[in-house]
């Protein structure tokens, strides 16, 4: 099944992009301490003024719940996948590495043991002298 032509005409990875800036940007306000004691005080208005307590429960369920929440996890994810991908990076770097550091390693024994028959050969030679 194709999709719409219209479909077709969007720039989906500007759309993308954008969405994606949206989701990190709101995680970074709503993951904060600020945005915590924001929620908090709103939540206790209707203590002080209780005809707020419709408006207070809307926006706390409605909007904190339907808007926050998903940008939330969306967020989450996207912040997930960088440091999966740099993880996969240091992973790889340490792999690289330590096949490096074997290399070197069967260098070193190679010439321990070309050293070893070499003193083993001088000494040798200086017992039959």
């Amino acid at each position: 099944m194709q999709p719409p032509p219209i479909i077709k005409k969007l720039p989906l990875d500007k759309i993308k992009t954008l969405n994606d800036q949206i989701a990190i940007r709101s995680n970074a306000i709503f993951a904060t301490m600020g945005f915590f004691w924001f929620c908090l005080i709103f939540s206790l208005l209707p203590l002080k003024w209780p005809d707020t307590m419709p408006f207070v429960q809307y926006a706390s369920s409605g909007v904190l719940q339907l808007i926050a929440l998903p940008l939330l996890g969306v967020g989450t994810i996207l912040a997930a996948k960088s440091s999966d991908q740099l993880a996969k990076e240091q992973h790889d770097a340490v792999l690289e590495t330590m096949n490096n550091m074997r290399v070197l390693m069967e260098e070193i024994h190679q010439l321990h043991i070309e050293l070893t028959a070499k003193v083993e050969k001088s000494l040798a030679d200086d017992d039959t002298d």
